[in-house]
């Protein structure tokens, strides 16, 4: 038996139909948001003057049409901190600069009493 599956996806701003998904990111965080064409032209107008003074870095997510995903983020240990842990635990670990830190280093400086 034959079996047709349509996916319709609908803008997460005003509810009409979506034509893509913009994928962004901001304080080390992703995000995705399914949205029309006019709805995507404002959200680029509303980076572009950061985008145009920012560094670009490998990686970064691009807009591409709408489509289901699933989350594939995978949350760490360090961004489950606040901010004030982050902050005490670079001082304690001198990774003041740090880009990625693992969990077991983050579970080394809790088995210390997070100092």
């Amino acid at each position: 038996m034959a079996k047709t599956v349509i996916v319709k996806l609908t803008d997460d701003i005003d509810g009409s139909d979506a034509d893509e998904t913009v994928h962004f990111a901001l304080d080390g965080k992703s995000y995705e948001i399914d949205v029309s064409s006019a709805n995507a032209a404002l959200v680029r107008q509303a980076f572009a003057p950061f985008m145009q003074k920012g560094r670009p870095t490998s990686g970064s997510p691009r807009s591409r049409p709408a489509r289901a995903s699933a989350p594939t983020d995978e949350q760490t240990l360090f961004s489950q901190l606040d901010r004030e842990e982050k902050l005490r635990f670079r001082s304690w670990a001198n990774m003041e600069t740090a880009r990625r830190i693992s969990d077991s280093r983050v579970n080394s400086w809790v088995a210390a009493g997070k100092p």
